[in-house]
């Protein structure tokens, strides 16, 4: 029979964060000082988005005299994200000057204190400490890779070599060493004639992404390639040129037959520039029927498709609030079609806004996502799989940005790194400010949907 504790983390990893809080507030009255269980309640609590609530309970936590560092770490990080995203990032200071892992004897605990330093929004202090950290460890893979990735954070392009070690064999031999055929991971060596299976390493958007270096593996000679991915999203990976795709259930057999094979995060290795438009859809149906109706529904406005929310790992870093999009729901000029799934949509239905826009169907394969995306005028998003899978379309598409942001947009504050002929940055003019940010959007659009005067008739010249 499953535990509370055992229930309460199935449900937050299902994105059940309602029956999850129900279930630790029940055992947090039997138990009020299990630090544990008050750590999953704070969690939900961060998931939901309900950052003020969940600072009481990470500050408990920091400040209960039985809290040992395996409370500390995951509070101080979960505060950092609260205090990030409530626009007060100092609250978290004390908690991270406290914080002291120097004994540890292992790189990846270093590592936290800064890590948590980034996520705050200390990012050159961050770097400052893991330059620190590499000189009296050079060479580490786990290091390295957190230096690069707060350097791109900083906008350094230097950051990139060095985040590269993510994706290097000497990181899985120490991290994920359970990772079979090790040594047949590519590092960049030439390619000429060799087979490749690429196997997703890290979220949807992260693999529509970089799924643009395939051109390039056969620029390098590669010659069979091989993509291991759910089918949901096959038709669209095929228009890159692949070779062969397999379900997820083929990996290992995949991963033996091919003389070498690299995650996701690794094919940045191939190099090359920054491009959109690089996927297609495949033909849906079901992609059509949605079209029309928003079409038929939208009786002439633009077609914007619209996602604030992530339940994935670390999403509430990057989710914003119901509240600061009521605006953008508000529009009457603009038909919204909601990309929303999971716990953003159940808060959206609840509150009872946005009731003019089209919804999608919840369950949508990629491939057919894909076909309705590219069908819309435009996309607002958080990093998440639809901006990525809109800018991969070439769709026109704006990203509604942290100031706290992923290193991979290099810390631009407009202009997109990644797909640069088609994304905008819409970034929060201060740590927090999600309405500054929404208030941008809201500037994009009003240009969008701005009447445009008869065109100028030419003047005729003297006879």
């Amino acid at each position: 029979m499953l535990s509370l504790l055992d229930t309460v983390e199935r449900a937050i990893a299902a994105g059940e964060f309602e029956g999850a809080e129900a279930d630790a507030e029940a055992g947090l009255a039997e138990a009020p000082d299990d630090l544990v269980l008050r750590g999953k309640l704070a969690q939900c609590l961060t998931k939901q988005l309900r950052f003020a609530e969940a600072i009481s309970h990470w500050r408990y936590i920091l400040d209960a005299p039985q809290a040992g560092l395996s409370d500390h770490v995951p509070a101080t990080f979960g505060l950092a994200i609260c205090a990030a995203q409530s626009g007060q990032p100092e609250w978290v200071r004390p908690y991270i000057d406290r914080l002291d892992l120097r004994f540890s004897s292992h790189p990846s605990d270093w590592c936290w204190r800064p890590r948590i330093l980034t996520a705050a929004g200390f990012a050159e202090e961050a770097e400052a400490e893991l330059r620190s950290l590499l000189s009296d460890r050079p060479g580490d893979p786990f290091i390295e890779q957190a230096l690069g990735s707060a350097m791109l954070q900083r906008g350094d392009p230097e950051g990139h070599r060095l985040a590269l070690a993510f994706s290097s064999r000497a990181f899985y031999r120490i991290y994920y060493p359970e990772t079979p055929l090790i040594e047949r991971m590519w590092q960049g060596e030439p390619l000429e004639g060799r087979s490749v299976t690429i196997v997703r390493h890290g979220g949807f958007g992260d693999l529509f992404q970089f799924i643009r270096h395939v051109p390039r593996l056969r620029q390098l000679g590669a010659g069979s390639i091989t993509v291991v991915a759910t089918t949901r999203c096959h038709g669209l990976l095929q228009s890159v040129g692949v070779d062969d795709l397999v379900s997820l259930d083929e990996m290992e057999a995949a991963r033996s037959r091919s003389d070498c094979w690299v995650g996701t995060f690794g094919l940045a290795r191939a190099g090359g520039e920054s491009a959109s438009g690089y996927l297609r859809a495949p033909p849906s149906a079901q992609a059509e029927a949605i079209l029309q109706q928003a079409r038929s529904r939208a009786a002439g406005r633009p077609c914007i498709g619209l996602y604030w929310y992530s339940d994935m790992d670390l999403g509430e870093a990057k989710s914003i609030p119901l509240a600061a999009i009521a605006p953008l729901l508000a529009r009457s000029d603009i038909h919204w079609v909601i990309l929303q799934r999971g716990f953003g949509l159940r808060r959206l239905h609840a509150a009872e806004i946005g009731l003019d826009a089209t919804v999608t169907v919840v369950d949508l394969p990629f491939d057919d996502a894909g076909a309705l995306i590219a069908g819309l005028d435009g996309v607002a998003s958080i990093c998440a799989w639809p901006f990525h899978l809109a800018g991969a379309l070439g769709v026109r598409t704006w990203l509604i940005a942290g100031r706290v942001l992923d290193g991979r947009h290099m810390n631009r504050e407009r202009d997109s790194v990644v797909y640069p002929a088609c994304a905008t940055l819409m970034r929060q003019p201060t740590v927090g400010d999600w309405p500054g940010a929404i208030a941008l959007l809201m500037g994009e659009l009003d240009a969008l949907t701005r009447p445009r005067g008869p065109a100028a008739l030419p003047v005729p010249e003297p006879c």
